[in-house]
């Protein structure tokens, strides 16, 4: 249905209410094997549910719901973000809405699966592209004045650029899950409520690419899904003032090279270049990037002939040979070169 043009799909369904003298609860189950299901009555959101990587297949939303007299829209809305993409038959696998049901009270289920259904594909705002400088003016926004965690909001403001060279990232650990734009342009998902082991979000920095930006008045668009607060994301830079690489002599050359030996290469950001060595070591160091010794084997030049390779430059490469280095410091003994640089 969607073409992969959208994670979003809505399903809508009318439902005839005759109330009952007792009563009763109204009770909207609906079954779907999507990730993240949205349920709403009459425009009024009624709840969602979320799945799990080690979870069931089936998500179920079971929430009870108000309904006027008459006639009622059921609208839910079906997200696939996070839902398997990848692996054997995937042909095979269906997704979205298995089964939806009112219950009334003790009443008999009344099952909605063979009732008239509607679908609309993509959320509004992604269709008329209000993301974008052009169309963001076509819809009317209202100004945050006292905060409410609502799901399915769209969120927009403006931020000059930093000034300098440094990376830029849009921090988003006050937010939820959904999609940001700069300028019109995607800069991705976000899925910041989503925790990694430690508690922790998985990602709550999100890079803009430097050629998005303009020195002010860029435009900031967000689609939130289960609600954030919009009010404190910050717009951050980020400076990488250590760089690092380690090769095996054993390691195939990059395909762009012309040389027939592997090469460690260092390159700092844009506005940088390499201030000094910090670690150099031919033969075979011990540790990675963040930890580092020689080991029992160890060329003498090593240090020398990376800084004259390197130093004042913003980027470098260092053939891993036993001749860029003076000779083989310990035949018999398979080697690497482990570089940790600083960058200013």
């Amino acid at each position: 249905m969607t073409k992969d043009e959208t994670d979003y799909l809505w399903y809508i369904v009318s439902y005839e209410y005759r109330p009952s003298d007792d009563g009763q609860l109204v009770l909207l189950n609906a079954e779907s094997r999507a990730h993240v299901l949205h349920a709403f009555v009459n425009t009024e959101y009624v709840g969602c549910v979320h799945g799990s990587h080690d979870g069931p297949g089936n998500i179920i939303l079971n929430t009870n719901i108000s309904l006027k007299e008459g006639q009622n829209t059921i609208s839910l809305l079906s997200v696939m973000v996070g839902s398997p993409d990848s692996g054997a038959h995937m042909e095979r696998r269906s997704f979205g809405i298995r089964k939806v049901s009112i219950q009334q009270g003790q009443q008999p289920l009344h099952l909605l699966n063979n009732e008239l259904w509607g679908y609309q594909v993509g959320l509004y705002g992604e269709g008329k592209r209000i993301y974008t400088q052009e169309e963001s003016s076509s819809v009317e926004w209202t100004e945050i004045n006292s905060l409410t965690y609502h799901p399915l909001t769209w969120y927009k403001t403006t931020f000059a650029a930093p000034v300098g060279n440094d990376a830029v990232a849009l921090n988003l650990t006050s937010m939820g899950k959904g999609e940001v734009w700069v300028n019109g342009e995607s800069i991705g998902r976000y899925w910041v409520s989503f925790k990694a082991p430690s508690g922790q979000p998985s990602q709550s920095l999100y890079h803009i690419p430097q050629h998005f930006l303009k020195p002010t008045d860029n435009l900031l668009v967000l689609v939130e899904e289960i609600g954030g607060n919009p009010l404190e994301i910050t717009v951050n830079t980020v400076s990488i003032t250590t760089v690092c690489g380690s090769v095996n002599e054993l390691s195939s050359p990059a395909l762009h090279t012309q040389g027939k030996d592997p090469e460690v290469r260092l390159r700092c950001q844009r506005g940088k270049h390499i201030s000094a060595i910090e670690f150099a070591s031919y033969g075979n160091p011990a540790g990675d990037c963040t930890t580092f010794s020689t080991g029992s084997c160890h060329a003498a030049l090593s240090e020398s002939v990376v800084k004259q390779a390197c130093i004042g430059k913003r980027g470098c490469s260092i053939p891993v040979s036993p001749a860029r280095f003076g000779g083989d410091p310990c035949p018999g003994i398979q080697k690497s070169l482990l570089v940790v640089a600083n960058c200013r």
